[in-house]
């Protein structure tokens, strides 16, 4: 009865000790959280609707042709300026640059995030467009390829082709020691629930590799909500290849520490998306559209959508 009682003692008491540390470790990481975030907000004045610095969205051109430009994760409508201004110049297309809903707000806007908020908005972006153009296509990068990919198997009818970027078919293991990403976010998501934001691994400022005066602050402090919707949009995207018969223009980069570029081109392989014209880069990082060679991708991107031969007289920026 002794031993028993010195075993139940002793398992209560490391059942005591586990909790205060758990307790403490959520205590530390939400204060440290909560400081870093108030020292960064003071360096970013947000604008009279509480966004970033140049994260609103935005329209330019008014061809026949409309694209919508999906960001990815953490990130602004911002990333795709320069491609859209190019496009734009060519005379053929309407770009429109939407913002997924809790992306570049603050914190209490930025928890509200879900994968059925952000299809939702996705839905309305492509459905205004329609109402005003013959043709609708989807451009994502990363995240935002994913679910541009997300809107043509569940609304077929509403896309007439994808451009997509670096899509996320499956997170990369290379920043992912000994388990998965989406086991070291449910791992987390238990043992950090009381402060449930993380800092991103991403740089505070996102930077255009050929032109480092083309930069903008993104998203730096991400709730929970925003992985756990990126993870779930992920498993719903993995086993439909099959279904997707739109035309797909895809560019990826072998060096990707973020998407899983073989997963993704797997993806890509299986789909019966026709036409289809994919491209890998080796000297490339994962934001593609402020990589060096983001004319040419655009260039070909509109050349797949709509022949130069068919557009007629067109002036591109250089």
């Amino acid at each position: 009865m002794t031993l028993t009682r010195n075993l139940l003692n002793a398992g209560q008491h490391a059942a005591f000790l586990i909790g205060l540390y758990w307790l403490g470790a959520n205590l530390i990481h939400g204060a440290w959280v909560l400081i870093r975030r108030r020292l960064w907000e003071r360096r970013h004045a947000r604008d009279a609707s509480g966004l970033l610095p140049l994260a609103a969205p935005y329209t330019r051109g008014d061809g026949p042709v409309a694209l919508l430009f999906i960001h990815g994760f953490a990130d602004t409508p911002r990333v795709w300026a320069r491609m859209a201004e190019r496009l734009a110049a060519t005379g053929a297309f309407t770009c429109r640059a939407m913002r997924l809903p809790g992306c570049a707000e603050p914190a209490r806007e930025a928890a509200r995030q879900s994968l059925s908020a952000w299809r939702r908005a996705v839905d309305a972006e492509t459905d205004h467009l329609r109402a005003a153009h013959g043709r609708v296509w989807l451009v994502g990068h990363s995240m935002g390829g994913a679910l541009a990919l997300d809107a043509a198997l569940r609304r077929p009818e509403a896309v007439d082709g994808l451009g997509l970027f670096a899509p996320l078919a499956a997170v990369s293991r290379k920043r992912s020691p000994l388990f998965a990403p989406d086991t070291w976010f449910r791992v987390a998501r238990v043992a950090l629930c009381l402060s449930p934001v993380f800092e991103s691994c991403f740089s505070a400022d996102a930077v255009a590799v050929d032109d480092p005066s083309f930069s903008y602050p993104r998203d730096r402090f991400i709730p929970f909500c925003v992985y756990g919707g990126l993870f779930e949009l992920v498993r719903s995207n993995r086993s439909r290849a099959t279904e997707l018969e739109r035309p797909v223009y895809a560019v990826l980069s072998e060096r990707d520490s973020v998407v899983d570029t073989p997963a993704a081109l797997r993806w890509l392989e299986t789909c019966h998306a026709t036409p289809k014209q994919v491209r890998v880069f080796g000297d490339t990082g994962h934001v593609l559209p402020l990589e060096t060679n983001w004319r040419e991708t655009t260039d070909e991107l509109a050349d797949f959508i709509c022949p130069a031969d068919a557009r007629g007289p067109q002036v591109r920026k250089a």
